[in-house]
């Protein structure tokens, strides 16, 4: 067996209700005042609503900060950070889904270190010198899984790339699961959320960086999905299938964390930069199309990814159960009525140059199971146009 390390630094409560319950968590931190990052339509919720009642009810005083945008920008998040510097509030609650959550990883590190946050970016000049403001994490989605991640990827507009900035400081210290969160998100968030922890979970167990712990957690992950995203898409108030999907998403945040990701991921990240196609989507988009070309990198693994998404394996050959697989989550994506095509999302032939160069450039692409070139990529992306 190879050596690993395993890491999982982040406190996880979950529960019903434990959003409005944080006011013990924020005394831990022994801050006068707390701000809450979000955006304006998790703001104006019932659910954001109980969370600050629970705050007034436990004597914290608190700030809203509510501009949060989708795939945030580089300058919204610098604008951020100066707000929030000048409050002398000494911790930050993210209430959101990856967009939220990211957001406030970048804002908390800004507000201990100078600069922009370019600079920390992939390929930036700076590296963080000094502990970003603590960062309580409750998660609105079951599927970005940032709340116990290490990374957060912010758009640049003026370069029309995303990039991340990873770095073990800005993981949440605390990551509240509460399933009454996500009860009111839309079924095309339900899904395409549930498909990027599938991803998570799919790309962290074929990793060349897997390890028996990481494996785990991803098979764990993958078959919690298999069995519950369906129901929490089409029966939205089943709290069971609810909190499946967020303590799947949890699992398959910490199995990538661990054992890495690979080519969906890069390929996805230089389309959203491209076309600024969301993150949800477009994993969930070409996932069934990268594991096409992943499967004899690993058909062992397929295979086994197919018997936990219910597909029938026995009687078939190892090749055939892997090919099963892919079939298993194309079938998925019908079923949730999520775009099967690039071209169903506002993805131009002409922008391929431009995605294959950024997918060749992403840093992870070394876990792929799969040794990918940009030839590989062009293919990838004419199967999925």
């Amino acid at each position: 067996m190879k050596d690993f390390t395993f890491i999982m630094p982040t406190r996880v409560v979950f529960g019903v209700g434990a959003s409005t319950r944080m006011g013990g968590l924020c005394r831990e931190f022994e801050v006068d005042r707390v701000m809450v990052i979000t955006d304006k339509i998790i703001g104006a919720s019932e659910g954001f609503g109980q969370i600050k009642a629970g705050l007034e009810r436990d004597g914290i005083a608190y700030e809203v900060f509510d501009d949060v945008v989708p795939e945030p920008p580089a300058e919204r998040v610098d604008q951020a950070a100066a707000q929030i510097k000048a409050s002398g509030c000494g911790l930050v609650i993210a209430v959101g889904g990856g967009s939220a959550i990211d957001t406030a990883k970048a804002v908390c590190a800004l507000c201990t270190n100078e600069g922009s946050i370019r600079d920390y970016l992939f390929g930036g000049s700076r590296t963080l010198v000094k502990r970003p403001l603590p960062l309580v994490a409750v998660s609105t989605t079951a599927g970005s899984g940032s709340e116990v991640t290490a990374a957060c990827v912010i758009s640049d507009e003026e370069k029309g790339v995303k990039l991340s900035l990873t770095h073990p400081w800005i993981t949440p210290l605390v990551a509240v699961v509460d399933p009454m969160m996500h009860k009111d998100m839309p079924a095309v968030i339900t899904a395409s959320t549930g498909m990027d922890a599938l991803t998570h979970a799919i790309e962290a167990y074929v990793s060349v960086r897997a390890n028996p712990i990481s494996d785990a957690f991803a098979l764990a992950a993958i078959e919690m999905i298999g069995r519950n995203i369906r129901r929490a898409v089409c029966v939205p108030e089943d709290m069971e299938a609810r909190s499946a999907m967020a303590v799947a998403s949890l699992l398959a945040a910490t199995a990538f964390v661990n054992g890495g990701l690979g080519a969906v991921h890069g390929i996805s990240q230089a389309v959203g930069g491209a076309a600024h196609v969301s993150h949800g989507i477009g994993n969930a988009l070409l996932l069934p199309y990268v594991c096409q070309r992943n499967v004899p990198g690993a058909v062992e693994r397929f295979s086994n990814v197919a018997k936990l998404l219910g597909q029938p394996t026995e009687g078939v050959s190892q090749r055939q159960a892997a090919q099963s697989a892919v079939d298993a989550i194309h079938q998925l994506l019908t079923d949730l009525r999520l775009p099967t095509k690039l071209s169903q999302v506002q993805v131009a032939r002409e922008m391929f140059p431009a995605i294959i160069q950024g997918t060749m450039d992403y840093r992870l692409l070394s876990d792929n199971p799969v040794k990918l070139t940009g030839r590989d990529v062009q293919e990838i992306l004419d199967n999925a146009y």
